[in-house]
């Protein structure tokens, strides 16, 4: 029978050597921060040229098919992005809703995104923030 004082060793290496790998996986993989994502919705979605227009940021990343609940509506991430940055565009800020607006979902990791457009907005704002205009825009 082989004792456990000569288990441990070995044990302990496999541990530690599992999580070198995890940490070197994780450190390879590319991952686009907000202000990368935001830098994409201002190039090819909004071209430059964000107008009059408000745009909302979600705080946090969103899950792939993770649903956002629109008045008479739902808004779903793609199933083809594991997990990605949610940006709201009211196009109309000053109409009353029925307006055209658009929900735009920027992939984590590829940076891809997928524009849907809407005429509702989601039943609330809260767990994002308002990034355009900047609110110390005068």
């Amino acid at each position: 029978m082989v004792s456990l004082n000569k288990l441990i060793i070995p044990i302990a290496l496999v541990i530690v050597m599992g999580l070198i790998g995890t940490t070197a996986c994780r450190a390879d993989e590319k991952s686009i921060n907000k202000d990368q994502a935001w830098d994409i919705v201002k190039k090819d979605i909004l071209k430059e040229q964000p107008g009059n227009r408000v745009v909302y940021l979600n705080n946090l990343a969103l899950n792939a098919n993770q649903e956002i609940k629109c008045w008479g509506d739902v808004q779903k991430v793609p199933a083809n992005f594991h997990q990605a940055w949610l940006f709201f565009v009211d196009d109309q800020p000053d109409a009353n809703w029925g307006h055209q607006c658009r929900y735009v979902f920027v992939d984590l990791k590829t940076g891809k995104y997928q524009v849907n457009n809407s005429l509702n907005p989601p039943d609330s704002l809260d767990g994002m923030t308002k990034i355009y205009p900047p609110t110390d825009a005068k």
